[in-house]
């Protein structure tokens, strides 16, 4: 047992196995691996797992939701925050520090299911004193603005004095360790003490000078007494630190507590937040670190009985999905609808905190059906940012709303022109210039919101202007081809960005034509049945009769055999590259060619496309042509992006390919617990965590929502799996599935009575 390996106070505090996630010997070359692995996260803020003592290799972070700046940058993006993690443990002026000293022991546990990030060490230093550090570290989910770290030290082989400094160090940058993009998005507005010796870190951005404060207070006890002798605060340039010592015996322990608070003048008034932290940290001591924990994972209890999924017979790989849902579910706030779920979550540094067409596709389906007021917000966010995307269709030549391509904080567009490669190399970067299908992504998540939920209030309200406003967007998109006498979307880019850009990606001319013709479906239920709300609609029937003929008359590649769909006009003239074979870890391997042949001149796609739109739109395609297209697209796909696999597990599973399907799907939960990207110290790929959800749940249970509206269970489990439960909000009904082979007993936990359909027998949950 993993607990096992734990001093009594964190063995009593850790849950069992099936919830750890271990890390058991220290490697420095896998610090920033693990930093992204074991990040911590509210909601609000997110700290990556970095080393209280500090480590030479480490990209130390703490990104508050919402919070970005530019300064000298492409794009805005998330600005990291003062390090309030800081603690630094001295013997004799010798650093105990895991890189100090010779590693005797070493545990770290990231527990998913109290969100807690737990260690144990044994270091010995240069004079042979060994000392036993074990620790708990909190980013409280009961009260946001509350992070805390609490240490165990214990002097196995001598006594002492022991010197501290608690430490937040304002002087961090974004890209650390990438000398080309290194930035610094803050500069510091108050270094000073909270109380009589705390630290206080007052910071702005640079552009828009927003303030964010952030203060700690130690405390230092044994057997319920405070030990501390000396203590005194130090403002070193952009570091505040508190310094404290005491005396222990060989053999004693000592508690070390590090009460910390950050707030921002999006919560509070910039003259206001110093009063705010300091307030915050008191009421926290008082109420205490052990009293935190326990409010803490009271509200992680009832998350996971929201979220958790249990399979029985298959123990790896569902920790591996919990990793991903603890991590997704982390993140999604309920409170704040003016933030979105950035494509590494709060967890590293690539894309800049943005959120991308991931959020409506791959994570707003989990969010949807299990923290309902999450996606709410989701969907609110998209809203706030109307009027940007209107501009942003407005620059570019267009009419109605153009979402971004990458969405920070004020809805245009942050996408990059430029990318610098790693040797320095620039090159013109165009996926913002032609890769529109955001806009229908946006559109697809309004509907299958609605679906999911039944918020009609918010269908009939704000979504219905999304939507209108991306309809004319489309309608504005698209070109008359007067000689084949049909409407087409040139130069663009589909989900497969390998090849960009094309005319008429099948992708997006389906989904723009979706767009406009479920808008048009929408306006005559108005029309018909909402007549209050249609008056109050901003659309003529000069623009709905142009909608309708541009729907009517959008081009659909289909290629040489009408079953094989062309992903894009002239896409069947490429060179015929296939995929041959598998690494190690059951991932494709680049074929040889591609060495000294451009992919853009080959088959050989990036991601799921065709088989993306099949899976949005399965009452378009029939048995046959998804079949057909899964065994022509399945071997053309390298899947470069972490958005691939789960839709070809899925898709697999439609198809009858039940054992690929399984391949896929743990190539998706292992994806970052592996760093099968070799990209995971960037951050935990959100789009992949979702789609992970949505492959056990849509795909091997079977679940989705037909088009009547009936909740349906066609259950496909792999032979492993004995059995799967989980629970799912669908409309005003909360639901407990547990499925055993082919057969599901669904349980009303709360909510209407609703009519299901299992193995397409239609039964009434009462």
């Amino acid at each position: 047992m993993i607990r096992s390996r734990f001093s009594k106070p964190l063995k009593e505090l850790l849950s069992k196995d099936e919830w750890l996630i271990l890390q058991e010997n220290y490697n420095p070359a896998e610090n920033l691996t693990y930093e992204s692995l074991f990040c911590l996260t509210n909601g609000y803020l997110g700290t990556r797992g970095s080393y209280e003592e500090g480590t030479d290799k480490s990209i130390p972070c703490t990104y508050i939701n919402g919070v970005f700046d530019q300064s000298e940058t492409f794009m805005r993006e998330l600005a990291n925050m003062p390090n309030w993690l800081g603690i630094r443990l001295y013997v004799e002026k010798e650093l105990i520090g895991i890189e100090n000293c010779e590693v005797r022991e070493f545990s770290r546990v990231l527990d998913m299911k109290k969100a807690l990030l737990v260690k144990r060490m044994i270091l010995r230093d240069a004079k042979g004193r060994e000392t036993l550090i074990e620790g708990v570290r909190l980013i409280s989910r009961a009260h946001l603005h509350r992070i805390g770290i609490r240490l165990y030290v214990t002097p196995l082989n001598y006594q002492g004095l022991i010197e501290v400094e608690s430490i937040i160090d304002g002087s961090v940058i974004n890209f650390c360790d990438a000398p080309r993009f290194k930035v610094k998005h803050t500069y510091m507005t108050d270094n000073s003490a909270i109380g009589e010796t705390g630290a206080y870190v007052e910071v702005a951005t640079r552009d828009r000078h927003q303030h964010v404060g952030t203060g700690s207070i130690m405390r230092i006890e044994q057997g319920g007494n405070d030990i501390m002798k000396s203590r005194v605060f130090h403002p070193f340039g952009e570091q505040a630190v508190e310094f404290r010592d005491f005396e222990l015996e060989q053999g004693s322990t000592a508690i070390i507590t590090k009460y910390a608070s950050v707030y921002t003048e999006r919560e509070r008034q910039r003259n206001h937040l110093k009063e705010c932290v300091s307030r915050e940290i008191d009421d926290f001591i008082k109420s205490g670190f052990e009293a935190e924990i326990k409010d803490h994972t009271a509200v992680y209890a009832r998350m996971w009985e929201e979220a958790d999924i249990r399979i029985e017979g298959d123990f790896e790989l569902n920790r591996a999905i919990r990793f991903n849902i603890f991590h997704l579910m982390s993140t999604g706030s309920e409170s704040d609808d003016r933030i979105n779920v950035g494509a590494k979550l709060l967890h590293g540094e690539e894309y800049g905190g943005h959120a991308f067409w991931d959020t409506e596709l791959f994570m707003l389906p989990f969010f949807a059906h299990v923290f309902p007021r999450t996606a709410a917000n989701l969907e609110s966010y998209r809203y706030h940012l109307l009027d940007a995307a209107r501009e942003n269709a407005a620059k570019n030549g267009y009419k109605g709303a153009q979402y971004p391509w990458e969405s920070a904080d004020d809805g245009t567009e942050q996408c990059p022109a430029w990318t610098i490669e790693p040797d320095g190399t620039c090159y013109r970067c165009y996926v913002a210039d032609y890769e529109h299908h955001v806009t229908a992504a946006v559109a697809y998540g309004v509907y299958n919101y609605v679906k999911i939920t039944r918020d009609t209030k918010f269908l009939y309200g704000k979504g219905l202007e999304i939507l209108i406003e991306t309809a004319r967007f489309w309608a504005s998109r698209c070109e008359y081809n007067e000689i084949r006498e049909r409407f087409e979307i040139r130069q663009v880019t589909g989900p497969d960005e390998w090849h960009e850009p094309v005319d008429n990606n099948l992708y997006t001319n389906y989904l723009a034509k979706w767009n406009m013709r479920y808008v048009l479906e929408l306006v005559q239920y108005c029309r018909e049945n909402l007549k209050q709300i249609y008056g109050e609609l901003d659309v003529t029937e000069t623009e709905l009769a142009e909608w309708n003929c541009r729907q009517e008359h959008m081009y659909l590649p289909q290629g040489r055999d009408s079953k094989i769909l062309e992903q894009f006009e002239g896409y069947f003239k490429l060179r015929e590259v296939t995929i041959k074979a598998y690494d190690e870890n059951d991932w494709p391997i680049k074929p040889d060619i591609l060495n000294h042949l451009d992919r853009q001149q080959t088959q050989v796609i990036k991601q799921a496309d065709v088989m993306m739109l099949m899976y949005l739109l399965p009452e378009e395609f029939d048995e046959e042509t998804r079949q057909l297209n899964y065994a022509y697209y399945e071997k053309r796909t390298l899947h470069g992006s972490s958005l691939s696999p789960s839709i070809y597990s899925i898709m697999g599973l439609k198809v009858q390919d039940a054992s690929k399907a399984y391949r896929y799907l743990q190539r998706a939960a292992f994806l970052d617990l592996k760093d099968l990207q070799k990209n995971t110290r960037e951050g935990i790929h959100a789009a992949n965590a979702g789609g992970v959800w949505q492959t056990v749940i849509f795909g091997f249970a079977g679940v989705s929502v037909l088009e009547d509206g009936v909740l349906c269970i066609e259950p496909r489990l792999p032979a492993v799996w004995n059995s799967i439960s989980f629970r799912l909000h669908y409309g005003e009904a909360w639901l407990e599935i547990n499925i055993s082979g082919s057969q599901a007993r669904i349980k009303r936990l709360a909510g209407d009575e609703l009519e299901v359909r299992i193995n397409g027998k239609s039964t009434w949950i009462k």
